[in-house]
């Protein structure tokens, strides 16, 4: 099953708010970017020196998420000789940024294999975590949908008020719950460190009409 068909069923939307696939899409990348933080996917590139101390990044990092797992140069040495943490950093050249080696300068016909860590796609999850992951989606979709009843109340009308509580509450329940799944499948304490930039799902477009009485 594909992991918006799993989203899908777990948050079980009978409100008719949440409609279109574009309606789940946001919570999905959020809850890809968070398994990406918690179960890192290594990528491993060459890339060419140029002479200087600066070698490019790969073209796949992705700035304010990708980390350096490591640095080997020359390359294909036995065993690999791997450039320790401390003589190489991440520097901020005007034009972005790059690998600085502060003790090596590789030439052109030089290549550094550099290994990143880079975001995660529905096709790297393990198979064994995709459930999880469609359980930490539904939680943010649930999420979604506890703030949107609780703000659509109308005071003037206490059934729909009382009904509105109502809803929000079960989704906020629900929300709690996947995420409670989520974590317990990977082992992780949801009160710890939160991984750096998480993203939060945004709720559907407000001017659709939906939630109407």
């Amino acid at each position: 099953m594909a992991l918006l068909d799993q989203v899908k069923s777990k948050v079980k939307d009978d409100s008719g708010r949440l409609t279109d696939a574009d309606d789940y899409l946001p919570a999905i990348d959020a809850a890809l970017e968070r398994y990406g933080k918690h179960l890192t996917r290594p990528l491993v590139k060459d890339v060419a020196g140029a002479g200087t101390h600066d070698v490019a990044l790969p073209a796949e990092w992705i700035e304010e998420f990708s980390r350096v797992l490591q640095v080997e140069y020359p390359v294909d040495e036995v065993p690999a000789i791997l450039i320790e943490a401390g003589r190489w950093q991440i520097y901020q050249a005007p034009a972005g940024p790059v690998l600085r080696l502060l003790d090596e300068t590789p030439e052109a016909d030089e290549m550094v294999r550099v290994t990143i860590t880079v975001p995660r796609t529905e096709a790297t999850v393990a198979q064994g975590d995709l459930d999880a992951v469609a359980s930490l989606a539904a939680s943010y979709c649930c999420e979604t949908l506890a703030n949107l009843f609780a703000q659509t109340a109308d005071p003037t009308i206490a059934a729909d008020a009382v009904n509105y509580r109502s809803k929000s509450g079960e989704f906020s329940r629900r929300a709690k719950r996947l995420s409670e799944l989520y974590h317990q499948h990977l082992g992780i304490d949801p009160e710890g460190p939160a991984p750096a930039a998480a993203v939060v799902a945004c709720p559907p477009d407000p001017t659709r009409a939906r939630l109407t009485h």
